[in-house]
């Protein structure tokens, strides 16, 4: 194997696919970065036990020759070395190996060897029959994951809950999170949807697919097998296994029935959370209390013995029902739920005392949060 690349693309690329590697996995090898070279360009290829990502350098990229191919053949090398030792050479650099399957780098003056493994023992990825395949541009797959993923379990005692579930509907795609005390629903419109069907995605996969770096008009294609997702653009290709197990049903968690509905400024709320979150550090859930006074305006209260108050009035745009809120909540949950929306205005629905509360941007319901209040 000999190539010539440029080093700026090339250890972007490595240094995207060395998070991935596998440092603790029981296969040494999947410490590697697989690089494969061919007629079209050249292949790398980084995984771990649950999900793998190959990325195309094509010979050129907007008409430039990104790549020169000088004889085929792939090696795999240790991605950290591998990609410290790339950071620190001048922009160009060639690429070959030998026979004893050392990997030789030039790029000027410079000349180092490291060693490396053979590509016959990397494992094989997988050759899957498709069951469902949709399509989807990465912008709107990213929004749509970034707004539910937080809200995944951290704990294993129900592995389920570590992923976020995809509901495919005709046109729609549903991505769904939840950890028992909050729940994060998402959804966007499709093409290609055949049927309803879902499948529940490691949340460990999906913020590899955050990591990517792609155009924001790409389009990715979905697509489903039994036990297996592949994600894949013009470049790149992201294959994950899925979580077995049943879903808990969510549909009938989000109430319908309200008895007051308050609606202020989304960035005026985050700002007054992320204050009261500063005081709130002592709790285990980090208490922010919210209580309506007034009839029309938002009082937001954090007490710490060993650091202080903040007290913060917020004026509501619109009140609706009974306005007698006097509630606590974790304030880190009600972050993340809020910096998902964009719009100007965000909807809170109260359901009653110790019952969840709603969060929607305004005038947008297929973007909704659960959050159930604490007892204090």
């Amino acid at each position: 194997m000999k190539f010539t690349i440029k080093n700026s693309l090339f250890s972007a690329i490595v240094s995207e696919l060395h998070k991935i590697c596998s440092n603790k996995s029981l296969l040494p090898i999947l410490s590697g970065i697989k690089i494969e070279a061919n007629k079209d360009g050249v292949i790398l290829t980084g995984g771990n036990s649950e999900v793998f990502v190959e990325k195309k350098i094509p010979l050129q990229i907007s008409g430039e020759t990104v790549v020169e191919v000088h004889r085929a053949g792939s090696v795999v090398v240790l991605s950290k070395h591998f990609m410290n030792l790339l950071k620190k050479l001048p922009e160009d650099i060639e690429i070959s190996t030998d026979n004893m399957q050392s990997v030789l780098i030039r790029s000027g003056d410079i000349v180092t060897r490291l060693n490396g493994l053979s590509a016959i023992d990397y494992p094989k990825l997988p050759e899957i029959k498709i069951l469902h395949s949709v399509e989807v541009e990465f912008s709107s797959l990213r929004e749509v994951v970034k707004q539910t993923i937080f809200a995944v379990s951290k704990s294993e005692a129900k592995p389920v809950l570590t992923g976020v579930k995809m509901e495919f509907e005709k046109n729609k795609l549903i991505c769904i999170a939840t950890d028992s005390h909050r729940l994060s629903r998402s959804e966007i419109q499709i093409t290609n949807s055949e049927g309803s069907h879902s499948v529940v995605v490691p949340s460990k996969s999906l913020m590899e697919l955050l990591h990517l770096k792609e155009s924001s008009f790409a389009t990715v294609h979905i697509s489903i097998a039994n036990n297996m997702i592949v994600l894949s653009t013009e470049n790149t290709i992201l294959y994950s296994v899925l979580i077995e197990g049943n879903y808990p049903n969510t549909k009938s968690l989000i109430p319908n029935d309200f008895v007051t509905k308050m609606t202020l400024n989304t960035k005026a709320l985050i700002a007054g959370i992320d204050r009261a979150c500063v005081f709130s550090e002592e709790w285990k859930h980090n208490n922010v209390h919210l209580a309506i006074v007034n009839n029309s305006i938002l009082k937001i209260t954090t007490n710490s013995a060993g650091i202080g108050m903040i007290e913060e009035l917020q004026r509501l745009s619109r009140v609706e029902g009974v306005p007698a809120i006097d509630m606590t909540f974790d304030g880190r949950f009600f972050l993340e739920a809020l910096k998902g929306i964009q719009e100007e205005q965000v909807t809170i629905s109260f359901c009653g005392v110790m019952k969840p509360a709603v969060i929607e941007p305004e005038g947008n319901s297929s973007y909704v949060q659960l959050i159930s209040p604490l007892r204090t």
